[in-house]
């Protein structure tokens, strides 16, 4: 019997022996806003521990610098190659942080930070990280300011596209100028996160890190992990959230910690979390005595590299997200079966709660180019949110894993929430604007109700008008919000989209007692919607109604009459005897009148 594991090491170290060819280098440049807010923002200067972080996580050989801005960009950190003495300086350039400048100069720091990159180039990686926590503000006159952001929209953007720079955006304030930060990222295929406090800052410089190099890293699970002869370093990052002390225990069962460790081990102890390096570990099972945490790594340096291509930051929710990856020795692709074989290669994709494992299945062809590429698709509709995908490729004597964050959004915002009335619901429908040019989003509503019947909801001037009001109360059950969407977007292309269908709970209201119609109204009504016999009665006791109130009108008009003719005959009877008694008292007068 053949024993595999022994067999697949023959064979790994076989493909090891290939020639090495150069890999892409990774350039990274790291901008950093100063301005005064930020005593505000970040109160305890957490942008330097942040940086350490990233100046701990650059693999040696890469390219970096760093610059500050505020009213004037400085480059804190000298651009050049990433070793110890670059390190050392980037460490002494975190202490040089501040928050002294006056104004936000994001064009000139775009500006001054990708100096030296000219035309794209395939042998090189360039990603700039930029964190602000304001608006471009480069003067007191509102106008300077708008044609600065206008300059960067309409100059910036398209330069940083033309020289292959992916820009990577964090926000870390509410008076942001989120759209300009999120257009520079989608712009450039970069990624956009919103630090909703300073403490964030750290994790979010890791996923803009493995955004921007895609790191090899080896599964960390319940603090264990494995270690192959092909890892010449490795890179353990460890977020620390009470004060227990992170341990780290070889194979040997050798422990070291931050106050003593081996001699080729460097530990960088930060506010919040350890940084890790063992330059040639132990091979075997390493043990983690820390605070489990689900952005806790353990990076790789290795000949042997899983290679997925770029997936992007950014999807809508009707695309399918394609995956396509390989596994490399010394840049070569690995396309022997015999090695393959003993390889499985598998993704986890997770949203929200909801976790799916799938295999990654061979290219089908016969075409030697594509022997060893893996291919997997997750098909549409795809729900929105933050989609985590970690693709794995594990045999006996290796593991290989690589990460990515997908934010999956339409281009316009739904809001609904439930009003004060049963039944009765507030639909927002918002175009986001670093997506579609404003004005120009149109769109066509419909409410499906239970049993199925569509009734259109009217969107008058969309975009720029309160929320609409949907009723679902006329039937109990599920009622479904349709939305179809057309617009210009920022770029001048037509996009359509039709959304997911939103779904609400309705429920059926009692009718209310309606007011006495008018007459004519409710012969019409009962003529078409009751039976002969019933329209009859209705009729009937309709002409009832009117007889009888005729009889009262009449009545009453009599006895109006009757009383005013009664009054008539008492005022003339009264003034009769008047005048009699007049002409019996003044016996001079002639008959029939008075004296003058």
């Amino acid at each position: 019997m053949i024993r595999t594991a022994p067999l697949l090491n023959g064979l790994l170290w076989l493909i090891l022996s290939f020639p090495l060819y150069s890999a892409q280098v990774d350039d990274i440049r790291i901008v950093i806003d100063v301005s005064g807010s930020m005593q505000q923002t970040d109160p305890n200067n957490l942008r330097a521990p942040a940086l350490r972080l990233i100046n701990g996580l650059i693999p040696t050989g890469s390219k970096a610098g760093v610059w500050t801005f505020g009213r004037y960009v400085n480059m804190e950190v000298k651009w050049g190659t990433v070793n110890e003495t670059w390190r050392q300086l980037a460490d002494e350039g975190a202490k040089k942080i501040h928050s002294k400048g006056q104004f936000t100069n994001i064009e000139s720091a775009l500006k001054r930070a990708s100096k030296g990159w000219g035309k794209k180039d395939d042998k090189t990686s360039r990603n700039m990280i930029l964190l602000t926590d304001g608006k471009v503000d480069i003067s007191k006159d509102p106008a300077k300011n708008a044609l600065s952001r206008t300059n960067v929209l309409q100059k910036s953007i398209p330069e940083l596209i033309k020289k292959g720079i992916k820009v990577h955006t964090i926000a870390l304030s509410d008076q942001t100028d989120e759209v300009l930060l999120k257009r520079l990222a989608l712009k450039t295929a970069g990624s956009f996160e919103v630090a909703k406090s300073a403490e964030d800052l750290q994790r979010i410089f890791l996923h803009m890190f493995e955004r921007a190099t895609k790191p090899d890293t080896v599964p960390l699970k319940d603090n264990s992990f494995t270690i192959d002869k092909s890892i010449s370093e490795m890179t353990l990052l460890v977020f620390r959230k009470g004060k227990k002390e992170t341990s780290l225990i070889q194979p040997d069962k050798v422990n070291n910690s931050q106050s003593k460790h081996a001699k080729n081990v460097r530990w960088r102890f930060e506010s919040g979390y350890d940084l890790i390096t063992v330059v040639k570990p132990q091979v075997g099972v390493w043990k983690l005595d820390a605070e489990i945490d689900d952005d806790n790594r353990v990076m790789i340096v290795t000949k042997l590299k899983l290679i997925v291509d770029d997936l992007p930051a950014y999807m809508t929710p009707d695309e399918a997200l394609k995956l396509k990856l390989e596994l490399h020795n010394k840049d070569n692709k690995i396309s022997k079966k015999s090695f393959l074989k003993f390889v499985d290669f598998n993704l986890q994709h997770s949203v929200a709660d909801k976790i799916t494992n799938l295999p990654l299945q061979p290219k089908k062809s016969r075409k030697v180019k594509d022997k060893g590429i893996y291919l997997q698709e997750i098909k549409a509709p795809l729900a929105e949110g933050k989609h985590e995908v970690v693709v794995k490729a594990d045999a006996r004597t290796f593991t290989r894993t690589k990460r990515f964050i997908i934010e999956v959004q339409w281009p316009v915002k739904v809001d609904i929430k439930k009003s004060t009335k049963p039944g009765t619901y507030n639909l927002g429908i918002m175009g986001r604007d670093e997506y579609i040019k404003p004005g120009t989003l149109e769109l066509d509503v419909l409410l499906i109700k239970p049993d199925g019947t569509q009734q259109p909801v009217e969107v008058k001037n969309p975009g720029s008008q309160p929320a609409l009001k949907v009723l679902a109360n006329q039937q109990d059950g599920l009622y479904k919000i349709q939305i179809k969407m057309t617009a210009e977007t920022v770029d001048g292309k037509t996009i359509m989209h039709t959304l997911d269908d939103y779904v609400v709970l309705g429920v059926k209201l009692e009718e209310q007692p309606e007011k006495e119609p008018d007459p004519a109204e409710k012969e019409d009504e009962t003529s078409v919607d009751k039976p002969a016999e019933i329209v009859e009665e209705t009729i009937q006791e309709s002409e009832t109604d009117w007889l009888n109130i005729t009889i009262y009108i009449v009545a009453a008009n009599v006895i109006v009459i009757l009383i005013v003719a009664g009054l008539v005959f008492f005022m003339q009877k009264r003034n009769k005897k008047d005048d009699i008694k007049l002409f019996e008292d003044e016996p001079g007068d002639k008959e029939g009148g008075v004296n003058d």
